[in-house]
C-alpha cells in the first residue's frame, strides 16, 4: 500500500508493507480447495449440523416407517439340448447351446406365459400384498400437481384422462392389477457370460420369495419337458415308454409348480439343470438400516460441505482478513469483536463510546489498540511532523465506524494527548445537552473559525459536521478553505480524527477526506461487500485522499 505522498528523493514510502505478489502464497490447488471447504464448513458448522440431522432423521423415519423386504433366488444351470435315444442304436444329437441361446431362455423366463402359470398355480391374485394399495405421499403429491395442470391446460389434461382410464381399468381388473404387482417383484438375471441364471423374488412375506423363486425354476422345467412330450405325441415315431418318460416328468413338475417348490424327481429332457433351490431368507433384504443410515450421514455431511463451499464462493461479503487482502489489496489493520449485541447503540451514546475505557473491554480494547499502533506506524513511516489527522468512514451506514472513532479518541486522551473530533453524530450531542453551537457546516457558511463550538465528552473534544440548519446542508462545500483553517486549527491542538458520513451515501464524505493524511476504511463483518470496499477505495483515491488500510469490525470469530 502507498502512502502518495513521496519524500525529498521523489520516491513514495511503503507503509504496513505487503508481501510481492510472487512471493504470496498460492490461492489455488488441492490443499487451498481443501482448506477453503473446511474453512466453509467451520463457518457455517451450524447449519450444516442443523442439515446434518435434517438428512439423519430423514433416513430413520424412511427405515422406521418402510415395511422389510425379503428376497430369495434359485439359480438355473442351463444344459446343451440333446435328444435321449430311443434305442440303443440311435446317436445323441449333439451339443446345441450358445450363449445367445441362453439369453433367448433368459427371456423365456420373463415371458408372461411362464409368470402366468406361476401366478395362477399359487393363486396369487387374493394375496394381500398384490392387491390395490392406497398411494404414497410422492404418489398423492403427483397427483395433486398432475390435477393441477390438468386444469390449467387442455393437452395435459387429456394425457391425464388416458393415464386415469388406465388406472381405472387396472381397478376394474384385480387380477391385472395384482398381476402387474407380481411382475414388479420377480427378476430374472443371467451371471456374467456363464449357463447360469438366478431367478428371485422380492416380498414382505418372508415365507413367498422362496416358492415364487422355485415355482419359476419348475416352470421353465415344465415348459421345456412339456413341448418335448408334445413332440413325441406328434411324431412319426411314437414310442410309448418315450411318451410315458415324459409324461412323468411332466407330472412331476407340474407338481412342483403347484407347491412352489422344486421336481422331487430329475427332469432330465428339460435342457436345464436346478443347482440352486431358494431358501427362506433368514432376515430382510431391505431396507438396509445401516448402509442407509450411512449413506444418510456421508451425503449429509459431503453435500453441506458442497453447499456451504459455493456459498463461499460466491458470498462477497467481508469476513477474513486474507480475503480482504486478496480481494481489495487493503491491509488489515485490526479485527474488532462484536460488542453490544447484534446491533451497536450509537456511539453518543456514553456506554459506548467509552467502551475502550472500561475495565472489562478485553478483546475490543486490544483491537482499539491495534488500530491505534497501525495508525502511528503509517503515520510514522510518511516522516511528516506534527499530530496526523485521521478519516474514518465506511461505505454504508451502520457498520460502526462512528463507534471506532470515539473510542480511538478516548484511547488517545487517556494516553495523555490532546485529541478533536470532527463528528457526523455530534449534532446529537449538542441536543442532549441542549446547545446551539456553531457547526463545521456553520463555520463554512460564515467563514469565521472562531464560530466552531466544540463539545467536551470526557476530554474529547467534540465538533458536529452538520447544521441545525437544514438549509445550510444542502449548499455546504466541504472542501471550501474554511474547513481547511477549522482542521488545521483542530491539528495545532492536538490529534484530528474526521468520522465521515457514509461513503455510499453522498461526496460530502470524500471531500471531508480530503482534508485527512490517512484515511481507514471499516467493514462490518458478513455485512460489508468485497464490492463496496472497492468502490469506497476508488472514490477516495480518485479524489487523492491516502487510504492506508481497512477494519474488520463486529467480527464473531
Amino acid at each position: 500500500m502507498m502512502l502518495g505522498k513521496p519524500d525529498a528523493s521523489g520516491a513514495p514510502f511503503r507503509i504496513l508493507p505487503l508481501p510481492e505478489p510472487a512471493m504470496a502464497p498460492a490461492s489455488d490447488g488441492p490443499v487451498a480447495l481443501l482448506r477453503t471447504i473446511g474453512d466453509a464448513g467451520l463457518r457455517h458448522r451450524g447449519k450444516l449440523a442443523i442439515w446434518v440431522a435434517i438428512c439423519l432423521a430423514a433416513a430413520l423415519a424412511y427405515v422406521r416407517t418402510t415395511p422389510p423386504t425379503y428376497s430369495a433366488v434359485a439359480t438355473v444351470l442351463l444344459e446343451p439340448r440333446r435328444q435321449a435315444p430311443s434305442s440303443a442304436r440311435e446317436i445323441a444329437a449333439p451339443n446345441s447351446l450358445d450363449l445367445n441361446a441362453a439369453d433367448s431362455e433368459l427371456q423365456v423366463i420373463r415371458s408372461e406365459r411362464l409368470l402366468s402359470t406361476i401366478f395362477d398355480s399359487l393363486a396369487l391374485g387374493s394375496h394381500p400384498e398384490l392387491g390395490p394399495q392406497p398411494p404414497g405421499l410422492l404418489q398423492a403429491l403427483s397427483g395433486r400437481v398432475t390435477a393441477a395442470l390438468h386444469g390449467a391446460f387442455a393437452a395435459v389434461g387429456a394425457s391425464y384422462s388416458s393415464s386415469q382410464g388406465s388406472e381405472a381399468s387396472l381397478r376394474a381388473d384385480p387380477r391385472r392389477s395384482a398381476f402387474e404387482n407380481f411382475v414388479r417383484r420377480f427378476s430374472a438375471r443371467r451371471v456374467g457370460q456363464s449357463y447360469v441364471l438366478e431367478v428371485a423374488y422380492s416380498s414382505t412375506d418372508p415365507a413367498l420369495p422362496a416358492r415364487v423363486a422355485n415355482a419359476a425354476a419348475s416352470a421353465y422345467l415344465l415348459q421345456s419337458v412339456a413341448f418335448k412330450a408334445d413332440a413325441a405325441r406328434s411324431g412319426a415315431e411314437f414310442l410309448q415308454g418315450r411318451v410315458d418318460a415324459l409324461a412323468a416328468q411332466v407330472r412331476t413338475a407340474e407338481a412342483a409348480v403347484r407347491s412352489g417348490a422344486l421336481p422331487a424327481q430329475p427332469i432330465p429332457d428339460a435342457d436345464a439343470r436346478i443347482i440352486g433351490a431358494a431358501q427362506t431368507p433368514l432376515g430382510p433384504s431391505a431396507p438396509r438400516s445401516s448402509l442407509i443410515m450411512a449413506f444418510a450421514g456421508v451425503f449429509s455431511l459431503l453435500s453441506g460441505l458442497f453447499v456451504a463451499a459455493l456459498a463461499a464462493a460466491f458470498d462477497r461479503r467481508v469476513r477474513l482478513p486474507q480475503d480482504l487482502v486478496r480481494e481489495t489489496g487493503l491491509p488489515c489493520l485490526a479485527v474488532v469483536p462484536q460488542v453490544g449485541g447484534r446491533r451497536q447503540a450509537p456511539a453518543s451514546d456514553p456506554d459506548k463510546s467509552m467502551l475502550v475505557t472500561r475495565a472489562d473491554a478485553g478483546s475490543f480494547a486490544s483491537a482499539i489498540r491495534d488500530l491505534q499502533t497501525a495508525i502511528e506506524i503509517a503515520w510514522a513511516a510518511s516522516r511528516f511532523q506534527g499530530s496526523p489527522v485521521v478519516a474514518i468512514g465506511s461505505w454504508r451506514a451502520g457498520a460502526g465506524a462512528t463507534l471506532l472513532t470515539m473510542n480511538l479518541a478516548q484511547l488517545i486522551n487517556h494516553r495523555g494527548r490532546q485529541v478533536s473530533v470532527i463528528s457526523q453524530d455530534g449534532g446529537r450531542v449538542h441536543a442532549e445537552q441542549g446547545k446551539e453551537g456553531a457547526s463545521l457546516t456553520d463555520v463554512i457558511a460564515s467563514g469565521d473559525t472562531a464560530q466552531a463550538d466544540y463539545v467536551d465528552i470526557e476530554g474529547v473534544h467534540l465538533l458536529p459536521i452538520r447544521s441545525a440548519t437544514p438549509q445550510l446542508n444542502r449548499f455546504v462545500d466541504f472542501r471550501d478553505p474554511s474547513a481547511a483553517l477549522v482542521f488545521a486549527e483542530a491539528r495545532q491542538r492536538g490529534e484530528v480524527l474526521i468520522d465521515l458520513p457514509p461513503l455510499g451515501e453522498s461526496s460530502d464524505a470524500v471531500a471531508l477526506a480530503t482534508h485527512a493524511d490517512i484515511v481507514v476504511l471499516v467493514a462490518a463483518e458478513g455485512v460489508t461487500t468485497h464490492d463496496e470496499l472497492n468502490e469506497a477505495l476508488g472514490a477516495l483515491r480518485r479524489a487523492g485522499a491516502t487510504v492506508v488500510g481497512a477494519v474488520i469490525n463486529r467480527s464473531r470469530s
